[in-house]
């Protein structure tokens, strides 16, 4: 074809439309035209009307009244035919009277004169009574001639009445006839004209469309040629590729990149250039199905992307990949990125991540060591004033060892600061729910700064609200540590004045009466109001004389951090040279009628235990020397070993009630000994073993039971908490019931889920297992198949709660019923009720303790 003839094909496309306007323009008008002369003619024929039938019956009713009275005159003389002639006039008359007045169209016609209506009724009314002397015999209605006759005449006004008010109404009709065909008209004529008008408006508009489409076809022109600039400029490597693979197109850094300028027919393929490398680490090519598949979302992406430069290496790429229609085919677009920079900066990333978490590990380690290092020489400190406490002491004796144990537990509070605000950013701390009497928590804490209080001279005094608080429900640990530092810090800073507790349940919206408000005030220095704002900060100490007060500016801090790990608030108000008063709010509702355990904020009187035959294995002679004592007033019978090889070698000779362990030893340390102990058949392998450590993370107290110890303190270990060591659960069930179950996970789901849901989960396994035991304690060898179905639903719901031990020995039992070795499954059974019975037990403790 040529380029004219195309030319000329493209234009008689363009114009089509505009020919079609045309067209339908000039058929409007000529339907116009034609409606136009259809109307006129209309209205010729409309004027021409000389009556209707409206007019044509009243003028035939005066037609017939006439007639009737004339037949009347002719009665001077009477012959039968002129009597029967007034009958027929009469009821003609009647009739086209009744008719008029009973016909629907009539009355609808005269519906807006009610002259012409009243007219016709007395006309018909009239009638009515002529009827009756028109119905007598003819010698009779030949004598009531003259009251005929006057009443027949007496019609003559009405008829003629009715007669000009339809002329009337038939004029009034005419001229809204013509009127409204007039208006038509005229409506048409305007329709007309506005339709024409419109049609030249629309070829005026298809016309300037058409001039624009035109420069809009050269702005498309150039818009791709800068479009192919802009990608040929590109940094990225784009590839257009065809269903069977081949690439159809190309940019310049593509062709650059992957070298496709390449010599010879041969199509260049995607899976030329495109690789993934497996997870196996193994490297494939990638063809265009699957990079389809991957740019819809159907299939799993690789972990890494490759493709093959132009000298052969394979380097990592990022591929953004979507279908398009190219004519009448489908293709992909492939934009292709190379990101060996970014993967180069992600790997210097992670070896700075790397770097900042052992950092962060040679950290804890340092706080660890330090914590040690600081608690071992306290606990022999405080210890040895224990035991001094139970000797006999002169007056001035006892003052000296209440300052000597109060500037102990002084510098263990400096200690636990540091470690609680370091765990407590790093949202370490967790809470332990628990019921305890928060007035008796609160007459403990005063009780425990009574004699630092009148140290100052100051008093303190206890205002509990005007409904008792009672028992409420929290973490009485937390509330404590919150409560003694707000105390402790008002104690610092006055002298010679007054400290107020005031506490009472307070209504909030959303919480009811379960908020608590605790308040503490002092009569002390006071705090400027610029600084209030930052009086619960880190190490922030603001008083002009701070340096003389004892502390580390971590108490408010700390106590800020518990408040909203628990959802409570703090505040301060203060007036300098006054004092100030500290608030806090607490979510703690009342426990009511609920039985839970119970911790109040006092020391209980603690009954000792029977004398037990206990191993203490401590580096530190002072410590083992307070330990030994402690235990032996007791009653106790103490074998000392001064490092972990000589308390593995005691513990494997003799057979012991308790082992009391150091964790940090020199040489063999507390950890390995404990193994050794566990694992070494001696007479002490099953005995309880208590560590003593300053490691108090949640990971060493894991790592610590991990390797068989069944209890955990933390040192300085005070008289009444080795008394409640010795007290609590004995033998090595807890360590037996940690085997059987991995707290962790426990702990984890009962976070998750809700505790509804929690405790149905629970109930629901307990359900299944017990079902599960009587099926393996009466099934027969013909069952092996169901039995195998049913541990192995028991062994994923076993692995769900964390019991590993159970799931252990119901996977062992599947395998048995499912190779069809009854004997095998048979010596199971008694692994998975022991199993059983150990997870039971660990699940009732834990329901106990929660």
């Amino acid at each position: 074809m040529s380029a004219f003839a195309h030319l000329k094909t493209r234009l008689s496309r363009r114009n089509a439309p505009l020919v079609l306007f045309g067209v339908l323009s000039l058929a409007c008008m000529l339907a116009t035209a034609f409606l136009a002369f259809q109307v006129y003619f209309k209205l010729d024929r409309y004027g021409s009307a000389a009556h209707d039938n409206i007019e044509w019956t009243l003028a035939q009713l005066e037609v017939d009244q006439v007639k009737l009275a004339r037949a009347l005159d002719r009665l001077d003389d009477p012959a039968p035919a002129d009597i029967h002639e007034v009958r027929l006039r009469f009821d003609v008359l009647y009739s086209r009277a009744t008719t008029f007045m009973s016909s629907g169209a009539y009355r609808k016609a005269f519906a807006d004169n009610s002259m012409a209506l009243a007219e016709v009724e007395a006309m018909c009314a009239t009638l009515d009574d002529m009827a009756a002397l028109i119905d007598l015999d003819d010698a009779q209605m030949v004598a009531a001639r003259s009251a005929l006759l006057h009443a027949t005449t007496s019609l003559t006004p009405s008829i003629r009445r009715l007669s000009s008010a339809g002329i009337a109404l038939d004029a009034a009709r005419a001229d809204a006839e013509r009127t409204s065909l007039t208006t038509t008209l005229r409506q048409m004529t305007v329709i007309s004209l506005l339709m024409l008008a419109a049609m030249l408006s629309l070829m005026w508009v298809l016309w300037r469309l058409n001039a624009l489409n035109h420069r809009r076809a050269l702005q498309n022109r150039a818009t791709l040629n800068r479009l192919s600039t802009i990608l040929n400029t590109s940094g990225d490597a784009i590839l257009v590729v065809r269903p069977d693979g081949s690439v159809a197109e190309t940019n310049d850094t593509a062709r650059r990149t992957f070298d496709l300028d390449r010599p010879g027919d041969a199509p260049v393929r995607l899976s030329d250039i495109l690789l993934a490398r497996e997870t196996d680490g193994s490297v494939s090519p990638i063809d265009s199905s699957r990079l389809q598949a991957l740019s819809a979302g159907l299939c799993k992406a690789p972990p890494q992307l490759l493709a093959r430069a132009a000298d052969g290496a394979l380097v990592p790429v990022e591929v953004s990949a979507n279908m398009a229609m190219r004519a009448s085919d489908a293709v992909c677009v492939c934009f292709i990125r190379d990101i060996s920079d970014r993967v180069a900066a992600e790997a210097e990333v992670q070896a700075a991540r790397d770097k900042a978490l052992s950092s962060e590990r040679a950290k804890a380690r340092f706080l660890g060591r330090s914590s040690h290092e600081m608690r071992t020489p306290l606990h022999g400190i405080l210890g040895a004033l224990d035991l001094l406490d139970g000797t006999r002491l002169s007056k001035e004796q006892v003052r000296y060892t209440a300052i000597m144990k109060s500037s102990g537990q002084l510098l263990l509070n400096q200690i636990n600061d540091a470690l609680d605000i370091a765990r407590s950013d790093g949202r370490q701390l967790t809470l332990r729910e628990a019921a305890f009497d928060l007035e008796a928590l609160i007459d403990g804490i005063v009780t425990g700064q009574q004699a630092e209080a009148e140290a100052n001279g100051t008093s303190i005094r206890v205002l509990p609200g005007r409904a008792p608080v009672g028992e409420v429900l929290g973490d009485p640990d937390r509330v404590q540590q919150v409560l003694l530092n707000l105390l402790s810090n008002a104690i610092k800073f006055t002298r010679k004045g007054q400290i107020t507790i005031e506490f009472s349940r307070i209504a909030s919206p959303g919480q009811g009466t379960d908020l608590i408000e605790v308040q503490v005030a002092d009569t002390g220095i006071g705090i400027d109001e610029q600084d209030l704002s930052r009086i619960f900060d880190d190490f922030v100490r603001l008083s002009p004389d701070a340096s003389r007060v004892e502390g580390t500016g971590l108490g408010l801090g700390i106590a800020r951090n518990l408040v909203t790990l628990m959802g409570g608030k703090i505040g301060a108000e203060s007036i300098p040279g006054e004092g100030s008063l500290f608030w806090v709010r607490l979510p703690l509702p009342g426990v009511g009628d609920r039985i839970m355990d119970r911790k109040t904020g006092s020391d209980r009187p603690l009954k000792r235990s029977p004398p037990l035959d206990v191993l203490l294995v401590e580096d530190n002679a002072a410590n083992r020397f307070v330990l030994g004592e402690m235990l032996e007033q007791d009653g106790h019978s103490v074998s000392h070993a001064q490092d972990g090889a000589a308390g593995v070698s005691a513990a494997n000779a003799r057979r012991f009630d308790l082992i009391i362990m150091d964790i940090s030893m020199p040489g063999m340390d507390g950890l390995e000994a404990t193994r050794r102990i566990r694992h070494g058949h001696g007479l002490s392998a099953d005995t309880r073993i208590v560590a003593l450590t300053a490691h108090v993370e949640r990971e060493a107290s894991k790592q610590l039971h991990d390797a068989g110890i069944d209890d955990v303190y933390t040192k300085p270990l005070r008289l009444a908490d080795l008394r409640r060591l010795l007290t609590s659960t004995g033998a090595s069930d807890t360590r037996k019931a940690r085997e059987a179950i991995d707290p962790s996970v426990t702990d984890e789901l009962c976070a998750i889920l809700p505790e509804e849901q929690f405790i149905r989960l629970i109930e629901g396994f307990r359900t299944e297992g017990e079902a599960l035991m009587r099926v393996l304690s009466s099934s027969g060898p013909n069952d092996l198949e169901t039995i195998a179905g049913r541990l192995h639903r028991f062994a994923g719901a076993a692995a769900t709660i964390g019991a590993l031990e159970l799931r252990r020995a119901a996977a062992r039992a599947e395998s048995a019923a499912h190779q069809g070795d009854a004997d095998a499954l048979a010596k199971a059974v008694p692994d998975i009720e022991s199993a059983w019975a150990a997870t039971i037990d660990w699940l009732a403790a834990r329901n106990r303790a929660a």
